[in-house]
């Protein structure tokens, strides 16, 4: 019995260890997404030239850059401003983007939480964070392209451009790199979850039957001593009417 104790006791450990190192792994991509996010976000790198463009030049979510003579980028579209870009599905997408890294960011200040609350509670809200976020960003990649009929965008990757349609253009690095954060944040979402979920197992089964027994005898002597209690009172009320008819 001693033996099979200790194997569950360093059982035991080593769960709750690999549990911990998971955590801060979970944690670690969190942060990376969050920052890859903010990079996909102020980058014009999402639709760009190729050798049969029209004009060099490069389309983010809220900024337009053209190559100027002697290779300089002059670049347009402020964020702040929404009459500064391009069209309608241009700020539905960076509106989207930008929630969904705020959404991570608000993820990430909520890892302080683990010093006040308990874990699972706070993975339960990292994961419900990061699941919007992803649902935004996958909208964000949807909304966008219907916006490549514009007149500017067509100015550089032809006539041919239009909704959902590249003409002589190409995605570029920004475009991809938020289609696989799509991905990666319902994968941290899924995470975070089987991780809050797995929280209350961390206690060995023993332990939680010795907490069960303690539980169960306790009740025991509580009903035992308000049955003496109510036994008490019932011979004092006996007495007393005794006493009354003598």
């Amino acid at each position: 019995m001693g033996e099979e104790n200790e194997l569950t006791r360093i059982y035991h450990i080593q769960y709750v260890r690999n549990s911990r190192a998971i955590t801060v792994v979970w944690a670690i991509f969190t942060i990376c997404f969050a920052i890859l996010n903010i990079v996909a976000f102020i980058q014009p790198q999402w639709l760009g030239y190729t050798e049969k463009s029209l004009n060099a030049g490069y389309f983010g979510l809220y900024e337009v850059c053209t190559i100027l003579t002697g290779g300089e980028l002059s670049c347009d579209g402020d964020f702040l401003d929404f009459t500064t870009i391009l069209n309608d599905s241009f700020r539905a997408a960076s509106m989207l983007v930008g929630i969904s890294a705020l959404l991570f960011l608000l993820a990430i200040i909520c890892l302080l939480l683990f010093f006040f609350l308990r874990a699972s509670t706070v993975l339960k809200v990292c994961g419900w964070l990061q699941l919007l976020a992803g649902i935004c960003m996958g909208i964000a990649c949807i909304v966008y392209p219907s916006g490549w009929d514009d007149v500017k965008v067509q100015a550089v990757c032809g006539q041919q451009a239009g909704k959902y349609q590249l003409g002589w253009c190409e995605m570029r690095w920004a475009f991809i790199l938020s289609i696989v954060l799509i991905f990666d944040a319902f994968i941290l979402a899924i995470l975070a979850f089987f991780l809050a979920a797995k929280q209350a197992d961390l206690l060995p089964k023993q332990q939680k039957e010795k907490q069960k027994s303690m539980y169960i005898t306790v009740c025991i002597l509580l009903y035992k001593t308000v049955k003496l209690d109510l036994r008490n009172i019932h011979n004092i009320l006996t007495a007393i009417l005794r006493q009354g008819a003598e």
